[in-house]
Parts: C-alpha cells; structure tokens; sequence
C-alpha cells in the first residue's frame, strides 16, 4: 500500500511539472474545475502517506523534520504550480527537493 502512495505521488508530481510548465506559457487555469480538484486530489495522498509517518521516518536520512518540509512543500507546489507568476526559482528548488524525497522513500521501502 506505501508503494501505492509513492506511486500516486510520483504521478502528481508528474502533472505539478506539466501544470507549471502551461502556466508559464500562459495558460489560465479555471480554480473550481483545474485547480480545486487537483490539490484535493493532493491532499488526498498526502494523508494517505501520513500513515506511515513513522516508518517513513525511521528511514536513514529521513526525519520528522524534512517528511513535515517535504509535505509542506509538495502542498506549496501543487498550488503554485497553476499560477504563471510563480518563482521558477522557488517553484524548481521545491518541486526537486519534493522528488527527491519521495524518490528516496520509494527506494528505500521496495518491498
């Protein structure tokens, strides 16, 4: 079921990159058809993950303190992502600490 989760996760972040790469090129997003439902979604697979907040942070080189920024910022992006205004640099720095984490967590829970 964890793997599941990284799975969906590993998706979202796959659409986070495409939204963000339409809303630089100028696409509007509408927020109660587009961006509503896709961060709901989000939200949705983050408390699935929460789950396994401990065995997730028991990991090497995972704690409570970068699975809570992980989240935070993976909840920041599939937000910002939507908005064409957003930092690149910001957006960029999140997005690949985001997919780096939940990349480690998927390597490191192989079952």
């Amino acid at each position: 079921m964890l793997q599941q989760c990284i799975q969906s996760l590993i998706y979202d972040l796959e659409k986070i990159e495409k939204y963000f790469d339409l809303a630089k090129a100028g696409h509007a997003f509408n927020f109660v058809m587009d961006v509503q439902p896709f961060t709901e979604k989000v939200d949705h697979h983050i408390s699935l993950l929460n789950q396994y907040k401990d065995e997730i942070t028991s990991l090497p080189l995972m704690n409570e303190k970068k699975y809570d920024l992980c989240i935070a910022h993976l909840r920041d992006i599939s937000v910002s992502c939507f908005f064409g205004k957003t930092s690149k640099k910001v957006f960029i720095d999140q997005y690949k600490a985001v997919k780096h984490e939940v990349n480690y967590i998927k390597r490191m829970t192989v079952s």
